[in-house]
């Protein structure tokens, strides 16, 4: 009658586990989906109108390190390349984008994906591939933000 009691008490003490992993697995997948979606809106947004998607989307704590620069830089300077006009636009660049993993912790998350960029801003003929990460951040309103940022050439 023990060993009875103890492994009911063994299963109810285990729902609760198994609920708690589906809802982890649930929260992870919405996760993974809206983060990508933002990802992908982020350079389709790039050639029409610049960085104002990307700095919307953008925690005010963001520090980012994009290819070719020295150092990582604060949302403040995405904000001046936007004005400066460093970034053209509507433009004529044209990239693939293809998903190659995320991990998630509470309320981050971080997403690792790969571009193939054919066709520069300028409208040359490339090819260049770039990997990037980005970490992103579930603030307070439930919206996810870009926290951190980092690509570099590989080709």
């Amino acid at each position: 009658m023990i060993r009875i009691i103890l492994l009911a008490l063994a299963i109810i003490a285990m729902g609760p586990a198994n609920v708690s992993q589906a809802q982890s697995a649930r929260e992870y997948e919405e996760a993974k989906k809206i983060v990508w979606a933002k990802e992908q809106a982020i350079y389709k947004a790039r050639a029409k109108t610049g960085l104002d998607y990307y700095i919307e989307n953008s925690s005010p704590n963001y520090v980012g390190w994009p290819p070719g620069t020295p150092k990582p830089s604060p949302i403040s300077q995405l904000k001046k390349n936007q004005e400066s006009g460093l970034f053209r636009f509507p433009n004529s660049e044209k990239l693939e984008l293809y998903f190659d993993d995320f991990a998630m912790h509470g309320n981050t998350g971080v997403i690792y994906y790969n571009t193939h960029r054919t066709v520069a801003p300028d409208g040359t003929e490339v090819n260049q591939r770039y990997h990037t990460i980005h970490v992103w951040v579930k603030d307070t309103d439930g919206d996810w933000k870009i926290m951190g940022a980092m690509a570099r050439q590989v080709q």
